[in-house]
């Protein structure tokens, strides 16, 4: 291993070491094989260490005896990356595996690659550059951009199929055989029953030191906005046994869990793990709570484990909207879960919504003023509302769907701002400019990446090249508004 000899990168190693320290991990992992592998998070390493996909990754890839994976986080401030299990730096590493969950850290894909001056295109590489593995739950919907980009794409979850892969790598074997003994002739996601949960914990992760249990996987809803119900398979969940075993055996290192779902109450044996944590004094938090099951157990197990706020989710500000998004939620479900979260002592209270559908009108976005207004009078001390524009994806039934624009979604914006301005509510507003970009890298074709992956690699910021391409997209889909606000006008 190489020490780091300049300022720089012995700031950047010293701060790797310290995150290091702070972690405890559930069960010593330990790799001695000799075919190296990069476990890579294209975001923080307090995203990332939330992540089951970086846990899962590393205990799976180093069950194989001849593999050595290891973790590395994304920082705009590193250089040399080092390695967050032997501080080993990034270019040590034979194969990159990267785990792209959401659009924007394709930039910071495209960013590492520049800094260790790897093309960006696939075929522009040679027989001394790594292996670019990617997968992540981009692959799910999106992934004309990944390919591209990856030598191997691997679509889905992760699979005996694609271990059996891994594990027939030998670290001898040129790139391209290593290419070629990954490659797997899948064209569909795949699809596992084997749910994740914690390697390590962290004070550094967004969920604190929390021991994460993935409960469930996939979604039944359908919601027409989102991805996971349409693209991520039929929902699993994990036996109640096994749930309760996993925390009761983890118990004497923390007694701090979270659970993880797509909706952690659409998990049927919720109510009997809240019951179990409340017994054993256990501290819970989940991921996401479906409005219209909730329950007091729930809410008082909650309550218990020293959370003063919790969180719903009406996502459409009309009864309309919601019917147009298929949330299957009425207003009174949203006041009898506002009632349950005052009777159980919360006094704080976040909702979503999803704001700008080009179907929607000003009377839609008032009832998000209604709704918030009510929860002031409801003896909420504290109502936060976060608003995302809706951006349609592919693989969802608002696939084909134009994105409001930017001018309408800021004049939307100011205007929600105005009415709630004197109410004590906070609003936070997922930045357009992002939002825009997400949308554009969902939607990007094959030939829109290569000229996007050309003014990455000259660096040049992409941003205007991904804000005309969102305008070409909706440009392209105007068609679609003449049929398609009809189909969700409802009034």
């Amino acid at each position: 291993m190489r020490r780091p000899r300049d300022k720089r990168s012995w700031d950047e190693y010293e701060l790797v070491s310290n995150l290091k320290s702070r972690e405890r991990f559930i069960k010593n992992l330990e790799s001695f094989g000799d075919v190296r592998v990069a476990i890579i998070y294209p975001n923080s390493y307090e995203v990332g260490s939330a992540s089951l996909s970086t846990h899962v990754l590393l205990k799976k890839f180093n069950e194989i005896g001849s593999v050595r994976a290891e973790r590395f986080f994304y920082s705009s401030g590193f250089s040399k990356y080092y390695s967050f299990d032997s501080l080993t730096p990034l270019d040590e590493f034979r194969i990159w595996s990267f785990s792209v969950h959401f659009e924007l850290d394709l930039l910071n894909v495209f960013d590492i690659l520049n800094r260790f001056s790897i093309p960006l295109k696939r075929e522009e590489r040679n027989s001394f550059h790594p292996v670019i593995l990617i997968g992540g739950a981009m692959t799910y919907f999106s992934d004309v951009l990944l390919a591209e980009v990856g030598d191997v794409v691997y679509k889905g979850d992760l699979s005996e199929e694609f271990l059996g892969c891994l594990s027939s790598v030998d670290h001898r074997m040129s790139r391209e055989e290593i290419v070629a003994a990954m490659t797997t002739k899948r064209v569909e996601p795949a699809f596992s029953n084997s749910l994740g949960e914690s390697v390590y914990i962290t004070p550094d992760s967004v969920f604190g030191d929390r021991y994460l249990i993935e409960i469930g996987r996939g979604c039944y809803r359908k919601c027409k906005f989102c991805v996971a119900g349409h693209r991520f398979g039929r929902p699993r969940f994990r036996g109640l046994k096994d749930t309760i075993d996993l925390m009761d055996s983890v118990s004497p290192i923390t007694k701090r869990f979270g659970l993880v779902a797509a909706t952690v109450t659409d998990y049927p044996n919720v109510e009997e793990v809240a019951g179990h944590c409340i017994e054993k004094g256990y501290e819970l938090s989940v991921s996401s709570l479906r409005l219209d099951s909730l329950s007091s157990t729930l809410l008082k197990t909650l309550r218990l484990s020293k959370q003063s706020s919790f969180t719903i989710a009406p996502e459409g500000g009309s009864q309309r909207m919601r019917d147009a998004f298929s949330k299957g939620i009425s207003d009174r479900d949203i006041v009898k879960a506002l009632e349950l979260g005052r009777e159980n002592g919360f006094r704080k209270v976040k909702m979503y919504y999803i704001f700008g559908a080009v179907f929607e009108d000003s009377e839609d976005r008032q009832g998000i003023v209604r709704t918030a207004k009510k929860a002031k009078r409801m003896g909420y001390s504290s109502v936060t509302l976060s608003l995302n524009p809706l951006i349609p994806k592919p693989g969802t039934p608002f696939e084909g769907m134009p994105m409001e624009s930017i001018g309408n979604l800021r004049k939307y914006e100011r205007e929600i701002r105005s009415e709630l301005a004197m109410e004590g509510i906070k609003i936070d507003f997922e930045s357009l400019r992002e939002s825009q970009i997400q949308f554009a890298l969902a939607n990007i074709d094959k030939e829109r990446c290569r000229e996007l992956l050309g003014y990455v690699e000259r660096g040049i910021d992409p941003t205007p090249i991904l804000n005309k391409y969102a305008e070409e997209v909706n440009s392209k889909r105007k068609e679609w508004n003449k049929h398609g606000k009809e189909e969700y006008s409802g009034r």
